[in-house]
This record gives C-alpha cells, structure tokens and sequence, in this order.
C-alpha cells in the first residue's frame, strides 16, 4: 500500500515515514493511466485525474519528508538511505507520471478537462512534456546524485576554530563580527575550506554541467539553458527577457550599488586597505544582530504577527504548535533555508541555519512570506496551481520582510533603524549579485565544455563589472573566481536565481506602497497570495496590479524612490 496522508497530524518531527515502494507507486501510476485512457465519459476522466492529484500529493508528500529530514541530519543513517533511494527511483516514477501528462494532454475528454481544470494546466502540462523522455532516465539519476554529493560535502564541512567544530552556517557568527581580526581569521578558514576542495567542487560541477548537457541534447534543445526555464515552468519570458533585465541592472542598479558600497568603505574607516571580508560589515560598529535566543524570536514573531493580521496569527501559531520550523544551525545540517510545502500535510515547514545575525530575523520573515502563500494556495485542486513560478514565489517571500518592518523593534529594539537602513540598502547591493549569478550560469550551460579554470575566471569578469568594489587582495582563491562554489543554488537549483531580483523589486514597490497605506497593500499582497499560480508570470503580475520590473522604467523608477528614502536615515550618526 502506499502511504496515504489525510492532512491531520500532531508533531511535524512525529510524523512516520513507510520506505516508499517504487513498484507499488508506478502499478498506482499506471492503474490512473489506463482509468484516463479508457474512460467511457467525461466524469470518469475526471474522477482519474483528481485520484492522480490525490496520489501525487502523498508521493510528493513522502519525497519532500524525507527531504526535509535528510537536510536536517545529513548524518542520519537512515534518512540518508532513504534520501539515496528517492534519488534512485525519482527518475522512473517520473517516466510513468510522464506518460499521465502525455495521455491527458491527448484525451479525447480534453475539452472538458480544460473546462473542469483550466487551460493552464494543459498549457504546463505540454511545457513539462517537453522536459521528459524514458531515454534520459539514467541521467536524472546521475543529476540527482551529484546534486546529493554536493549537498553532503557542504553539510560534512567543519572548521576548527577556538577549540571548536563548527559548521560553515555556524561560522557566519564570525565572518560578520564586529571584530576585524576575528573576521578575518573566520574567513581564512572558511575559504581555505573551498581552496582545499577546489578541485572536487569544480569536478562535480563538471560533471553537473556534462550530465544536464547530455539531457537537454537528448530531448532535442541545443543546450541545457532553456530546457531549465522549461523545467521551471516560465511560458512567457526567455534567456533573451534575462539578457535585456540583466542589463537594465548593469545601467540603473550597478551605480547606485557602488554608492552604496563607497559609503561603506568610508565608514569602516579601512581606506585602501579594505578587504573582501570587510565588506561583510556594514557599521564600524558592528552589525545590528537581533537581542533574544531563538526562542525569543520565535515568541517574538508570534507577538508580531498577531499584531499584523488575524490571518498571518493563525498560520505562524499553527507552525509553531506542530513543530513545523528547523531553525538554529548546527553540525552536520544542510546549509542555507528554505519553505516546503507538505501538500498531503496541508502545512508548510520553515528550515534554517539561525546563527545569531540579523539573517535570523529575515528568514523568519521571509520564510514565513513564503510559507503563509503556501497555506493559502494550499486549497487549490489543481498541484501546479498552488504555487506560482519561482520568480513570483520569491515576491512573497520578500515583500513579507518589508511588510513586517514596524514589527522590527521586537528583534532588533534600540538598533531597529540601523537594521532597517542596513536591510534596504541590502537589497540594493544584492540585485547585481543575483545577476552574476545567472550570467555565470548562462554562459556556463551555453559553453559546456570549459574548463572549472575558465568558469572560474568568467564569474571574477562578472564580478568585475557588477560588483567592481569587491578587493580580494590576499585570497588567490577568490580572486581566481571561486566565490561561486559556496552558493547552492548553483549546483541544487540550475538557472533559479535572476528570480530573486525581480522578486527584490516587486517587494520594494510593496514597502514603498505600504509606507502610504499599510492597509491597502497588506489587503494587496494577500490577494497576491490567493492567486497562487492560476496565472502564468505576466498575467499573474497583471491581475494582481504590480509593474513587472522587467519591463519599462520599473526598475528605475522603484530603485529611485528606496534611494530616496534611504536619504531621510544618517548612517554616521547609526553607526554610533
């Protein structure tokens, strides 16, 4: 039997786990295919495709648990066990939802599924179809496995420091301190980490690079670039919309980044001497870091969002009773954060690596951003309805750190207006980032065949132009182009990260409303949230009344007015 899940559970952490039978799944599989394909009227095509939503959910259910767990203790034998079969048996229960999609792509009730279910999901359906063919089967298990090497490597990664072993997260305490020497040597140690592992990363990378080539070539594209939009689902902007944006950015956002920085380095007081690691510091006199444990933050986001809206009380409190956040970092868990939606749970899970920076307080917002939208898409029939693309997920994620900013002064109390000037003009110094980020990767997936040496190079050219303040002067490592390796995007989330910045912007045109009327554009962002992803990106922007950053002057014109807000702050007399 395979494990049913009907939405009620106790304790996240509680909920037990049946190894999942790849037989059993594709005989289920199959059993809807041939009930779709020999349906004698429209209801009873109906009726199979809401009994393979239903079980698509519990499998999807069983993957992401296991997931969720294996990122959580990637020592734990037996979720790493598990997590090694899902990434065996993910490919070939794929190739039986394909022939699902096929066949109710081509079923002679097709009218009537469209009337029932909407066109979208055809419209995605043939998107996804074009992403799948038995013949790359043994590739995506390779993809999947190296994408787990990756994840283990980073999760296996201690650093001696001060007579203890600390993860890469928990080092972030210290790459950020307020003291120079121990920022520096924290850092020296966490790059020397990726210096020593240069050639294994880049090897597996390589390998990534040579296995998603091969896949895309298989299915006919000329390279694995567009055949990562298809597999995000993005039907109406194309790596030419992310050329022409990514320009937009080198002209409007690049300049006003390097203010920004050249500010900083005036305020650090470092001169010439300013290093790479410095830059990790944005007061002389520290970072503002939020005053509370953990605990205490929690209990202080549960007090926030009381205060916001009966809606986002009920759902933070319900993830809080049922044990649905991972938050504090600790050895052997997967880096970074992440929301997954447990679909056969109805309940959204928050993973993070809380280590005491102000980081910890935008992952509880932005986290939760994403988690509240998923408890609201939740209810949609339709799986591929419940979540828009990752471009206009990110948008509520974001926007939900802006939305909570008169709620700051319970994290931060007196060094709230030091967060809140550190945190905008954050925003501003990461759009050029994300956009090194996704050129790199473009030209990587346009260019196989290179060398690890000459994508590292191509990224410090990137880098050169986006972010030209960035000094590595005594890290021949990061100056040969290696920053790259640490974000895991790169290697677990292929052409997913250009979303982030348009989704930046949308969350500043957010906080720019909002500081109008808070009401209105709280009421606006939940409207956003109950859209989901009926609507592709474009429609979806359109419907919900947000300029689409990508498009005109939007990104001038919203980066203009953050700057000018930023103007009302003193940043020398914060720095006090």
């Amino acid at each position: 039997m395979i494990q049913h899940f009907n939405g009620k559970f106790d304790k996240f952490d509680q909920v037990k786990i049946e190894t999942p039978n790849k037989e059993e799944i594709i005989a289920a599989i199959d059993e809807i295919d041939k009930r779709l394909t020999g349906a004698k009227n429209k209801d009873e095509a109906i009726k199979a495709v809401k009994d393979y939503f239903t079980l698509s959910d519990d499998i999807g259910t069983v993957f992401n648990l296991v997931g969720i767990r294996h990122n959580i203790d990637t020592r734990n034998e037996e979720y790493s066990k598990l997590n090694d079969l899902i990434d065996l048996i993910g490919p070939e229960i794929s190739e039986a939802s394909n022939k699902v999609d096929n066949d109710l792509y081509n079923s002679k009730y097709r009218k009537d599924l469209e009337d029932k279910f909407g066109k979208l999901l055809f419209e995605e359906t043939a998107l996804s179809m074009k992403t799948f063919s038995p013949e790359i089967v043994p590739m995506l298990i390779e993809e999947n496995k190296l994408v787990s090497e990756y994840i283990n490597l980073m999760a296996g990664a201690l650093i001696d420091y001060e007579g203890k072993k600390l993860s890469i997260p928990q080092m972030g305490k210290y790459t950020s301190s307020s003291d120079r020497k121990v920022r520096a040597e924290a850092n020296k140690l966490v790059w020397a980490f990726y210096a020593e592992n240069d050639k294994k990363i880049g090897d597996i990378y390589d390998r990534m690079v040579k296995v998603r080539t091969k896949i895309a070539k298989t299915l006919g594209y000329d390279n694995f670039l567009q055949l990562a939009y298809d597999r995000m689902g993005r039907l109406d902007w194309t790596p030419k919309d992310a050329s022409s944006y990514r320009q937009k950015i080198l002209d409007y956002i690049v300049p006003l980044s390097e203010n920004i920085c050249k500010a900083q380095k005036e305020r650090l007081g470092f001169g010439k001497d300013t290093k790479y690691y410095d830059y990790a510091i944005f007061y002389k006199s520290g970072n503002p870091t939020p005053k509370g444990k953990p605990e205490e933050l929690v209990a202080a986001a549960q007090k926030m969002y009381a205060e916001l809206s009966p809606i986002t009380e009920k759902y933070f409190d319900f993830m809080v009773e049922h044990n649905c956040l991972d938050l504090v970092a600790k050895p052997g868990k997967a880096g970074g954060g992440f929301m997954c939606y447990v679909s056969g749970l109805k309940t959204s899970f928050i993973f993070a690596n809380f280590n005491g920076t102000g980081a910890d307080v935008d992952t509880l917002t932005h986290e939760f951003g994403h988690s509240l939208q998923g408890f609201l898409g939740g209810d949609q029939e339709v799986p591929a309805y419940r979540n828009p693309g990752m471009e206009c997920c990110e948008m509520h994620s974001m926007s939900m750190e802006y939305l909570t900013y008169p709620w700051m002064k319970y994290f931060f109390k007196q060094d709230t207006d030091k967060y809140k000037y550190q945190h905008l003009c954050d925003a501003i110094t990461f759009i050029p980032y994300g956009c090194i980020v996704d050129g790199f990767q473009t030209y990587v997936y346009e260019n196989p065949d290179i060398t690890h040496e000459e994508r590292k190079a191509y990224w410090r050219k990137l880098e050169k132009a986006y972010l030209p303040h960035k000094n590595y002067a005594g890290n021949e490592f990061l100056e040969s182009g290696g920053w790259w390796m640490r974000q895991h995007h790169i290697f677990e989330n292929p052409l997913y990260y250009l979303d982030y910045t348009i989704a930046q912007v949308v969350s500043l045109e957010f906080f720019n409303e909002s500081r109008v009327d808070p009401k209105k554009a709280f009421d606006k962002y939940i409207a956003f949230d109950k859209l989901a992803g009926t609507l592709p990106f474009r429609a979806l922007l359109k419907k919900a009344d947000i300029a689409n950053p990508m498009d005109g002057d939007t990104l001038k014109d919203v980066s203009q007015q953050i700057m000018d807000y930023l103007g009302q702050f003193n940043p020398s007399e914060l720095d006090k």
